[in-house]
């Protein structure tokens, strides 16, 4: 089940003919989820943007991808029955992670919170970076480094992870591949949509994960978060 699930996470978008997109533009997305969820806070949630604009939010609640405006008026933009499967495929990936964590610390005691951050950035329609790094309880946990290419532990429990996440060497082919392919390439047809929204919205201001997830609020974060 784990194999079929990671799989799905990976799995290649159709691909996309490369125009010219002056200018520097980010694919981002942030995945939070919590052991004990309250009426307004889901077990589960994912939020995509497009530079510094939510592009989409899923929760484990609506099980749904839904694209919030301008995005959801731009017709051809994405197939959001086939975005709402992808994230609940790693809706189950994330939450038995975060079971696993708690597992191996025998954390059984208070809210626990787990969450991942991942995405690519194009400058003048070339790939200029790309990451994909979680936490635990606002601490930093396991990132993927291009350059190995593995995921590199940065917690005593992420060493199991990293066995499971690499179980196959598929596994980090497949994630290297989504970060330097896939994702340019959706970042790429998502520009021929909303480019001219995105330039009107001016200079994007990136923040990094750590300052990302702190604004979040609500949520159990140390001072670290996720750095960059």
């Amino acid at each position: 089940m784990v194999s079929v699930l990671l799989s799905l996470l990976l799995l290649l978008g159709p691909a996309v003919p490369q125009q010219t997109q002056a200018g520097s533009y980010r694919l981002s997305f942030l995945y939070t989820g919590v052991s004990r969820p309250t009426d307004s806070l889901p077990s589960f949630q994912a939020t995509a943007h497009l530079n510094d604009q939510v592009f989409f939010h899923y929760d484990s609640k609506s099980r749904k991808a839904i694209p919030l405006d301008p995005w959801s008026q731009m017709e051809g933009i994405e197939d959001w029955e086939k975005e709402s499967e992808l994230q609940q495929a790693r809706e189950s990936i994330f939450m038995e992670t975060l079971q696993d964590i708690m597992d191996y610390y025998k954390d059984r005691e208070g809210s626990h919170t787990f969450q991942g951050r991942f995405g690519c950035e194009l400058l003048n329609n070339k790939s200029s970076g790309a990451f994909w790094k979680y936490a635990y309880d606002g601490q930093n946990f396991i990132e993927f480094n291009r350059e190995i290419p593995g995921w590199v532990p940065q917690d005593p429990a992420a060493l199991n992870t990293k066995r499971k996440w690499e179980a196959e060497e598929v596994y980090v082919q497949r994630a290297k591949a989504y970060l330097e392919e896939e994702c340019p390439a959706m970042l790429r047809r998502y520009l021929q949509y909303g480019k001219a929204f995105l330039d009107r919205q001016g200079t994007p201001h990136f923040l990094c994960p750590r300052a990302e997830l702190r604004r979040k609020g609500d949520l159990r974060l140390g001072t670290q978060g996720i750095s960059q």
